[in-house]
């Protein structure tokens, strides 16, 4: 790492002129440009300085600590001359080579006796006399590295001269620019591997995610870290007898650390609950086994369940999380708030287990979620907490369990500062009502049925929903895109013209569209029911193609995704009813429009 002194002083010989300088400068810019090994590049580049300024010896020292820090050395890490100094520390702040870093500037000495900073070898252990010295700091803008020095100007008697220190400072500042670049390589070398170790950690972490359900299955999880990796998680296991055992937890912390913990923790709720179906049972097990390992101050909040489908009973255990979310099939909200301390907080828990409740799901729903979800902001950045879950949940009650975990988490943003991880089990009973809902006419099941706001910003929300209908019937991707933008189109003609709300910042109170989509005999039909004015069906023909002029187009549009565009009789109270179908296995097509008000109460 260093180099090793030089046999012999450099030989007094004739002054290099000043082109010759030139190519030394331009000689050791290429050599550290090119350098592999930088440590090698400026021990010979040391070597080089001294030889063309005739010096005796010469020193490069470099700062360990940060400047400014009355701790902080300079470190010689290369010397020239008859003394090998390779590793003497000196304080950065004294002396003149801690004059040069203080005042960022070269020190050139021609009598170092009468230098009141100079200090002697001989009082740190070095037989060796100085008598004139050039001292330049290793510094890019503000940036400070070390210093370089050259020692007594040979032949003896001679002085270092103002173009002796010129020359030194170029060529101290392109050995900064070297080191300072070879730190920049390191860090980004270092940055790439902590990537690579993320991105592996992260891809463990997916593999420890259960595979993603039938849209029918009673369970469903959503997880998004917020940094690549997370410290949550969420499993579901099926046992033998029927029933179905989950988990939903967060660690304590950030990054890899907290990471690490999430993956033994859902390591063991895999393998203890294979063979322990109590939920206090298995929470306790499992704070047993991390409590062997987890570092001080570190803790677990976990929620274990077990969910009997056949008897709609759920038994629930909750270490520290947050109140588990039960949806009635009225709407209304219980919460069942945690009953013990997180895992890793109080140690050995009365009878060596957590304290369970039991309680029926049927007819609705019981959501677990994370800090993420609850800790996520609104439009003015104040926190939405357990009510906000609550209005989100309401709004997409009418959606697969799935695609509504999808549709609550894209309501919270893209701007989510924590790991979000959500979970929610549905009871058979809910599902039927949401399937087959009551007055809705026999062979139409809606796949999705839901009320959002009339603003721009759930759009998103419409057009990702679209496109999970669209490839649960078994679309084409070509298909689905066709759909998608008619849908969009549709939408955003209810909130810029019918609401005019495209100048405002969000929807008022009341300004909303009732949005589905279920399957048609052949293909499937999405409703659009708006609070509008009603507007004439007529009024909806678009203007003719070839009259070129903005606006108009978007009917022209929808038709041409689309097999068949309706207004249809909107429902008691509403303003207007479009629907959109679309056959499976037909392509884009023009259509006329069907104003078929006849009949269309039961649609």
């Amino acid at each position: 790492m260093s180099a090793a002194p030089k046999s012999r002083t450099p030989k007094p010989r004739a002054r290099r002129a000043a082109e010759d300088h030139l190519d030394l400068v331009a000689e050791l810019i290429e050599a550290f440009a090119g350098s592999e090994d930088l440590d090698a590049t400026l021990a010979a580049a040391l070597v080089r300085i001294a030889e063309a300024l005739d010096a005796d010896a010469a020193g490069l020292f470099l700062l360990d600590g940060d400047y400014g820090d009355p701790e902080a050395k300079l470190v010689c890490r290369a010397c020239f001359g008859p003394i090998d100094v390779t590793g003497l520390e000196l304080t950065a702040t004294i002396g003149i080579p801690g004059r040069a870093l203080q005042h960022n500037r070269t020190e050139r000495v021609a009598d170092t006796l009468r230098d009141p900073d100079f200090l002697a070898p001989a009082t740190i252990g070095i037989d060796y006399d100085i008598r004139s010295m050039i001292c330049a700091p290793l510094s890019h803008r503000d940036e400070r590295y070390g210093v370089v020095e050259i020692l007594n100007p040979q032949p003896e008697g001679r002085l270092f001269t103002a173009r002796d220190a010129e020359l030194l400072g170029l060529l101290a500042t392109a050995a900064a620019i070297a080191i300072r670049n070879a730190r920049l390589t390191a860090a980004l070398l270092a940055q790439n591997r902590l990537r690579q170790e993320l991105e592996m950690a992260a891809e463990v972490q997916r593999n420890l995610l259960p595979p993603t359900p039938e849209a029918d299955a009673p369970v469903q999880g959503l997880n998004r870290p917020a940094r690549g990796v997370s410290g949550d998680f969420y499993d579901v296991l099926r046992l033998a007898d029927g029933r179905i055992a989950f988990a939903l937890a967060d660690v304590s912390g950030k990054g890899l650390n907290a990471a690490l913990i999430m993956v033994k923790t859902a390591t063991l709720f895999r393998s203890i609950g294979r063979r322990v179906h109590e939920p206090g049972l298995l929470l306790s097990r499992i704070e047993a086994e991390l409590c062997e390992t987890m570092a001080f101050g570190m803790f677990v909040t976990m929620v274990i369940g077990v969910y009997d489908p056949a008897t709609h009973r759920v038994r629930l255990a909750n270490a520290g999380h947050l109140p588990a979310l039960k949806r009635n099939a009225d709407g209304s909200f219980e919460e069942f708030p945690a009953t013990d301390p997180p895992l890793g907080i109080q140690g050995r828990l009365e009878n060596d287990r957590y304290r369970e409740t039991a309680f029926s799901i049927e007819g609705g729903c019981l959501y677990l979620y994370t800090d993420g979800a609850s800790e996520a902001r609104d439009g003015d950045g104040v926190m939405i907490g357990a009510d906000g879950i609550k209005a989100l949940i309401q709004r997409h009650a009418g959606s697969p369990p799935g695609t509504r975990l999808t549709a609550i988490a894209d309501a919270l943003g893209d701007d989510v500062r924590d790991d979000l991880t959500l979970l929610v089990i549905e009871d058979s009973e809910a599902a039927a009502e949401r399937v087959q809902p009551r007055g809705r006419r026999r062979g139409v099941a809606d796949l999705v049925a839901q009320t959002i706001p009339a603003e721009a910003g759930q759009l998103k929300v419409v057009r990702r929903l679209v496109e999970a209908a669209s490839r649960e019937a078994g679309a084409s991707v070509e298909w689905a895109q066709d759909l998608v933008l008619a849908v969009d189109e549709a939408c955003q003609n209810i909130i810029r013209h019918g609401y005019g709300t495209a100048a405002r910042a969000g929807a008022k109170l009341g300004e909303k569209i009732e949005f589905s989509i279920r399957r048609a005999p052949d293909g499937l039909e999405v409703e659009l029911v708006d609070y509008a004015p009603k507007v004439a069906p007529e009024d909806c023909k678009g203007r003719a193609l070839d009259d070129v002029k903005p606006g108009g187009l978007g009917t022209h549009l929808m038709h041409a995704l689309t097999d068949l565009v309706q207004f249809r009789a909107p429902p008691k109270g509403a303003g207007n009813r479009l629907v959109l179908t679309k056959k499976l296995g037909l392509g884009r097509r023009d259509n006329k429009t069907d104003n078929d008000d006849k009949g269309s109460s039961d649609a």
